[in-house]
């Protein structure tokens, strides 16, 4: 592994914030290989069904129009989606819009670049993660304001909620080959938006990634063992590596579970990783190369790559439509018109994916 000597982590341990940091072992090797190659992506690829479950039209007269959306929670009655031009918005399960959550601004109530969601029904409240801010502002489902955190120790990229504990994916702002930029991971206290872990995050580790935002959900959960994607750029030439790395969290620190091993890449072209998105067996990936986007689905349970998707529902595959868990073996998509697609508000698909395994 070309670069993983460059990749130092430090691991803290959950139930003591007081530890001291561990450096990730560079002896450390994956126990599952997955090879991703060339010819895979080039070549033609199996079959696969989709059971169409339910779909929301958010085309609904009086709905704001939506340009891109940046993230959806849902509970069993209402959504919630963060649209990056409109801010935090609620709908009904039917598509209605029922208003605005907040709004922008720069006030302390306000949200200036709102990148992710977390919606906890049972206690009435949604939080935001305000990159620009560094902060997490929370919100009752009214609509009202409820209160902020101090700053972050670095921009929030994403939530993970680990059983009663709420983590927050934070990216420094800046990195270079001598100073890399850094992923942090902290817990916050729901109710009072204390970071317990300011000074010290819970993990934290330093990745060549020159823009990690773009991949906001490194942290899920494969069965029951939460899996970790540490993103590493191979964006030019210099800094070309062959393989990446999905940790599993064990006895408090992370260990590598999965090596993903490209094979056949000229490292002349640049090569990486733009989305990830891990759910039950399956992971979801668009890898860019040679300035072209492959989305591909891997089977960890095989530890291998099954399917690349040139499209979905007979549409060319964007990051609005890769898989993303909805609940069980069901996901969902935004679909846009082809023909309007600037024009009008997309659908919300929900739908089971079979694949061929032979």
């Amino acid at each position: 592994m070309k670069h993983i000597t460059r990749v130092l982590f430090f691991i803290f341990i959950f139930q003591f914030q007081n530890c001291g940091i561990k450096e990730f072992p560079d002896s450390l090797q994956s126990t599952k290989t997955i090879e991703i190659k060339r010819d895979f992506l080039k070549g033609d690829s199996p079959e696969f069904i989709i059971e169409i479950i339910d779909t929301i039209n958010l085309e609904v007269p009086g709905n704001p129009p939506l340009t891109s959306i940046q993230d959806l929670a849902f509970s069993q009655d209402f959504f919630v989606l963060l649209d990056r031009r409109q801010g935090l918005l609620k709908f009904e399960n039917n598509g209605n819009f029922l208003g605005k959550i907040g709004g922008n601004g720069e006030g302390p109530d306000e949200y200036t670049m709102p990148y992710a969601i977390h919606l906890n029904e049972k206690e009435n409240v949604v939080f935001v993660a305000d990159w620009q801010k560094m902060t997490v502002i929370s919100y009752n489902l009214e609509g009202e304001f409820n209160s902020a955190s101090n700053k972050l120790p670095g921009h929030p990229i994403s939530f993970y909620k680990d059983n009663d504990t709420l983590l927050v994916v934070q990216e420094t702002l800046n990195g270079t080959k001598e100073k890399p930029r850094q992923v942090l991971i902290s817990s916050i206290e729901p109710k009072t938006l204390e970071v317990e872990n300011w000074e010290r995050p819970l993990y934290g580790f330093h990745s060549d990634y020159t823009n990690i935002h773009p991949i906001p959900r490194i942290i899920s959960r494969v069965g029951n063992v939460p899996l970790f994607y540490m993103p590493i750029i191979r964006g030019d030439i210099s800094s070309h590596s062959d393989t990446d790395t999905i940790f599993r969290k064990q006895e408090g620190r992370l260990t590598p579970e999965y090596l993903l091993n490209f094979i056949g890449f000229d490292n002349t072209l640049q090569l990486g990783m733009r989305q990830v998105v891990m759910s039950n067996s399956h992971a979801f990936l668009r890898i860019v190369y040679d300035n072209t986007s492959y989305f591909i689905v891997i089977d960890l349970e095989s530890n291998r790559p099954l399917i690349h998707l040139r499209k979905l529902f007979d549409q060319a595959m964007t990051d609005e439509m890769i898989p993303k868990p909805f609940k069980g073996n069901v996901y969902y998509s935004i679909l846009r018109d082809k023909q309007n697609a600037l024009e009008k508000n997309p659908l919300i698909v929900m739908y089971r994916l079979t694949f061929a395994r032979n």
